[in-house]
């Protein structure tokens, strides 16, 4: 825990196309993949890829848990052929954000979270906000080792 480099940004909002999913949170990974499908079809030159989490699970049943998977895009982007997919364009709020950078695999990002909330909470004695935490996820998945991911989480102040 007090190897945890937090830093404090200014962020600027952070325009997405993104498909939201209520449920497990472990269960977002099907949603990327139709999202990187389209994605992929339309040619759309996608900058990042991003998850956004609203609930916190210690308090939010599963069934609930209300996240999206996003990929980020340009300013003025505009879904041409959704291809049948409930696609909503979105921004991610703009403000102040607690990150932190974790290297390993996505199952092991749960205590990484709870590391950052009591830094948060304790440490910095900063509120988050209501704005949704999320991730941006810096390689992929599908050709790097778990052990090799790199995750950035981003958690909203006030």
């Amino acid at each position: 825990m007090n190897a945890m480099n937090v830093q404090v940004i200014q962020l600027a909002p952070i325009h997405v196309v993104l498909i939201r999913h209520r449920g497990p949170y472990d269960e977002l990974g099907g949603e990327f993949d139709r999202l990187w499908e389209w994605v992929t079809a339309q040619r759309v030159s996608a900058l990042r890829t991003i998850g956004i989490y609203w609930d916190n699970p210690d308090f939010v049943p599963a069934s609930k848990l209300r996240s999206a998977a996003c990929v980020e895009v340009p300013a003025g982007f505009q879904i041409g052929n959704s291809g049948g997919l409930p696609l909503e364009v979105d921004d991610i709020a703009g403000g102040e954000y607690a990150t932190t950078r974790f290297v390993g695999p996505y199952e092991d990002l749960a205590p990484v979270w709870s590391d950052l909330t009591r830094y948060v909470e304790g440490t910095l004695r900063r509120k988050i906000s209501d704005n949704p935490a999320f991730e941006v996820y810096v390689n992929d998945a599908s050709d790097t080792p778990p052990e090799q991911l790199i995750t950035e989480l981003y958690m909203p102040l006030r």
